[in-house]
């Protein structure tokens, strides 16, 4: 009996993914869908867990002023006992941080570079303050792209507004094109030679990056599209700002930068680096960022009335950085910012309780161990004193699309797993029981609603594994 040769079509039917027409559309569709709802999973992650530590280092600097929490030989000063005073004062009422301008500016750039599609973090701002505002148990990007804030449209930021600025964040061969050299004291195209002038278009503002490896990337500085942050794809930077140049010879330097707030030191290193290639300072004008740099791009900050003295800082207050915005007082509402001190209403005396933003808790992220803690604060050594991105960042961001997940490696275990377990990404092999029908646990109201402060921009990359 002769039988008739099978070929690969009357094995199997052709895969839906290879096959041409509606089969393989719907599939294409359905592997972005998951691709991106991955990704929004891992920037929500980010999210939580900078508030999960944000809310166990609150407990551990409150347990530190009043019992000692971390060790310390030494004999304890005059300054550090009214710093410990201070501090206890600023939990019960209004505590007002030093830096919170800087903060926030570096937790727009990191909300920003998380996000799954680089919405401008100037209007991210705005809703994630509406955000942080509501009891939705939700965490942000879940809540603003499909949750109970889909809806919602700002007037000082409309929903469209939002949808169409999106940073353009470049990959390494994108990048390419944005170098520059510095040639017999020059500026150069690496790829074209050709000289860098600034004059043209007119009223343009040129803006510049410098990368860890001491590579000059500049271009033109476009609003909601492209700015410090799209050269180095939200990467780690020793020097960020503006500047002018004639043909080539750099005519003025502005230590300028929204995102990467640089510090008179990086302006400082960059000039150095100018130096040792060759161009003459001598000429080069040093401009002070003006109120219009910064005002560009207003985001309201609240204004500061920190009292304390930086002189009398103790070690402790060196090593634990503060919150960035001022914490309510207890009783406060919406509509009350906590002006007035907290009132006993009959439960006690009144106690500091800190909640996570959008009503997300975890009564278990005061129970991180003071070794973890103070593992992840001596890892960064001196660098966790410094609000520069550039000195935050210590290890390589992804590059091209996708997010830039912000947080996990060097995070405590605990609230790692809580955060992950928060927007359900469990590791595998670590439940045993499995529920993926479980998006989030259910949302845990305090008694009293408590806006939680603005967390600072944390040390990046994570662990997970980066979507494609």
């Amino acid at each position: 009996m002769e039988v008739e040769a099978a070929g690969p079509d009357k094995l199997a039917p052709p895969s839906p993914v290879e096959g041409p027409g509606e089969n393989g559309a719907a599939t294409k569709v359905q592997k972005v869908y998951r691709s991106y709802r991955t990704r929004r999973k891992l920037a929500d992650s980010a999210v939580v867990v900078e508030e999960l530590w944000w809310q166990a280092l609150d407990y551990a600097r409150l347990e530190h002023s009043t019992v000692s929490f971390f060790d310390e030989p030494k004999p304890e000063t005059a300054a550090s006992r009214w710093n410990r005073v201070s501090l206890n004062a600023s939990k019960v009422g209004q505590g007002l941080s030093r830096d919170g301008k800087a903060l926030k500016l570096a937790f727009q750039h990191w909300i920003e570079a998380i996000d799954p599609r680089h919405r401008y973090g100037h209007n991210l701002h705005f809703y994630y303050d509406e955000w942080c505002k509501s009891q939705a148990g939700q965490p942000f990007f879940y809540w603003l792209d499909i949750g109970e804030g889909k809806d919602l449209d700002l007037p000082e930021c409309p929903r469209a507004l939002l949808k169409q600025q999106c940073i353009r964040y470049l990959g390494p061969q994108e990048r390419e094109h944005y170098e520059y050299i510095i040639s017999e004291g020059k500026v150069i195209h690496k790829q074209s030679g050709e000289p860098l002038d600034t004059r043209r278009p007119k009223g343009t503002k040129w803006i510049f990056v410098m990368s860890t490896a001491k590579k000059l990337y500049a271009g033109k500085k476009q609003r909601g599209v492209f700015q410090h942050s799209s050269f180095l794809a939200g990467g780690a930077t020793i020097a960020a700002g503006r500047f002018t140049a004639e043909s080539g010879v750099i005519k003025s330097i502005w230590a300028y930068s929204g995102h990467y707030k640089p510090s008179a030191e990086n302006l400082h290193n960059f000039m150095n680096f100018l130096e040792e290639n060759g161009v003459d300072l001598k000429e080069v004008e040093v401009r002070s960022s003006t109120k219009e740099d910064y005002n560009e791009d207003p985001v309201p900050v609240p204004v500061l009335n920190d009292t304390r003295s930086s002189t009398s800082a103790t070690m402790e207050e060196a090593d634990l950085p503060q919150a960035a915005v001022p914490v309510p007082a207890l009783n406060s509402t919406e509509g009350d910012e906590g002006d007035s001190p907290p009132e006993d209403e009959g439960r006690g005396r009144a106690r500091y309780q800190r909640t996570l933003s959008g009503g997300l808790q975890s009564p278990r992220a005061t129970q991180v161990p003071q070794r973890a803690i103070l593992e992840r604060m001596k890892s960064k050594g001196e660098l966790s004193k410094s609000y520069q991105l550039g000195h935050r960042l210590s290890l390589k961001w992804s590059t091209g699309a996708g997010p830039r997940i912000g947080c996990v490696k060097d995070y405590p275990m605990e609230l790692r797993m809580q955060a992950l377990e928060m927007v359900d990404l469990s590791p595998r092999g670590l439940s045993s029981t499995p529920s993926p029908s479980r998006r989030l646990p259910p949302p845990c109201f305090s008694p009293t609603k408590v806006a939680s402060p603005t967390s600072p921009l944390a040390p990046v990359q994570a662990s997970l594994p980066q979507p494609s």
